[in-house]
């Protein structure tokens, strides 16, 4: 038996009776029975009656039945009561929509293969905000049964934020793979946490992790960092399998450059050519693992905080002169660097052709500049971006007045199901440039924030959106 009922965010879980994790999440109800008519499944969906929950079952002569009975019940107390209050027709028709169907016509379509407001089940790409205003990246990936998160940034804090999350879909406590993108504190504090007693609170020490992969050139000397190979010593110790980029991309020490995920579906896992897993960086960016994922003939890339270097040489190596050596049109491409000006290059850009481009950042916060063409995500971003795609989505914005973040598109999800890529959202999908922040105008002097009083301060967009 399988129970459709509603998340706090209004999406909408279908979850085995008794299971903690959802076997599927969907953007409305009428796509969440219809998943379970398609897969044959009994099930009840459960309704809210004030702070009553009340499962109706999924048996079309069990709800003819309910209806009918609903309906004496209101006859019976306009007869006898004849006192309005007390019947609520808008639940009846709540119950008549679930139990009949009727189709949603989807306002949101953009592409046949890119359906909005959707999230397909068999592969998802998470990602996560963090619970601060700290720029970062966490991404959960879910590929069939198989659990993997890359990067766990943005602060010691966000552990807690991270594990939250994971709670939801990682039921047997075990990542099957973890990676760590390069030695950047935004990238790696969520896998230490903060010290409670005589441990740590981070993710590498609260969960069972199987493999892990992380390029063992860095320049990182700092307290987080050394931390961090603590960390790793702690689930080596325990049994997980480190892997080095290096190993990975020639198939060398045990390790392997493509993983299989989900053998079902044949979705698998690329570690992708760096030039920077063999020889040093004055960038510790550059250090970045690089990795897609396929399923079928869809591609989802993620880059890390790969600067212009290390893009150049990767397209350079991608040069199109063998299959092995020729990059995708991918759906999915995860903005390098928090959509910085010196990542996101054309050079790469022309190779993939991107359809969807997710930010991981905090728009607008001052944490690494006081210019503000320089804050994530950039205007020099924006208009190599646009060449390809107008989707774009950001997880986090910094509200000035408040002082702190705020969900810009929230926690961002997209997934495929074999034949189509979706994009849902916990907060909005308004693309970035059709958000408020893209488009407000601000009082700037000598390439800062200024307030409109100060002498000399002219007002300009945030963002603009190239034309051609």
């Amino acid at each position: 038996m399988y129970i459709i009922s509603e998340r706090e965010d209004g999406t909408w879980q279908v979850k085995k009776e008794k299971s903690k994790r959802a076997k599927k999440l969907c953007s409305s109800k009428i796509e969440a029975i219809n998943y379970c008519q398609e897969k044959g499944y009994e099930f009840k969906v459960e309704v809210n009656i004030g702070e009553t929950k009340v499962k109706v079952g999924g048996k079309k002569y069990i709800v003819i039945g309910i209806i009918l009975i609903l309906l004496i019940l209101i006859f019976v107390a306009l007869l006898f009561l004849n006192y309005k209050k007390i019947i609520h027709l808008d639940f009846l028709d709540k119950i008549s929509e679930q139990i009949f169907n009727r189709e949603e016509q989807d306002d949101n379509k953009e592409k046949p293969n890119n359906m909005t407001g959707i999230t397909y089940e068999d592969f998802q790409v998470h990602f996560l905000e963090l619970g601060n205003e700290s720029t970062g990246d966490s991404v959960y990936i879910k590929a069939g049964e198989t659990d993997i998160l890359i990067d766990a940034g943005s602060e010691r804090n966000s552990a807690s934020h991270i594990a939250d999350y994971l709670e939801q879909y990682v039921t047997d406590n075990k990542l099957e793979y973890v990676i760590a993108t390069h030695g950047d504190s935004d990238h790696i504090s969520g896998f230490v946490g903060n010290k409670s007693g005589n441990s740590y609170t981070g993710i590498l020490y609260n969960y069972e992790v199987d493999n892990f992969i992380m390029n063992e050139l860095t320049n990182k000397t700092t307290n987080i960092y050394e931390d961090f190979l603590t960390a790793i010593s702690y689930i080596e110790d325990n049994g997980a399998n480190i892997m080095y980029a290096a190993d990975c991309f020639n198939n060398e020490n045990g390790a392997k450059s493509t993983f299989i995920l989900d053998e079902t579906n044949n979705i698998t896992m690329d570690i992708l050519y760096n030039k920077y897993y063999f020889e040093e960086s004055e960038d510790e960016n550059n250090y970045s693992v690089c990795t897609m994922f396929n399923y079928n003939e869809h591609h989802y890339m993620l880059t890390g905080d790969l600067e212009l270097e290390g893009e150049e040489a990767l397209a350079d190596y991608y040069d199109g002169s063998t299959l092995e050596k020729t990059l995708p049109h991918v759906d999915l491409f995860k903005a390098g660097h928090h959509g910085s000006k010196t990542s996101s290059n054309l050079c790469l850009l022309e190779k993939i052709t991107p359809d969807i481009v997710c930010v991981c950042c905090c728009a607008g916060n001052e944490e690494y500049t006081d210019n503000y063409q320089n804050d994530f995500p950039t205007q020099e971003f924006i208009n190599r971006v646009a060449k390809y795609t107008d989707q774009i989505y950001v997880t986090t914005m910094y509200d000035k007045e408040k002082e702190e973040a705020v969900s810009f598109n929230g926690t961002i999800i997209v997934s495929c199901n074999g034949s189509e890529t979706a994009i849902s959202a916990s907060n909005n999908l308004t693309k970035l440039k059709d958000s408020d922040w893209f488009n407000q105008e601000i009082y700037v002097k000598d390439g800062k924030y200024a307030d409109s009083s100060i002498p000399g301060a002219i007002k300009v967009p945030q963002r603009v959106w190239p034309s051609a």
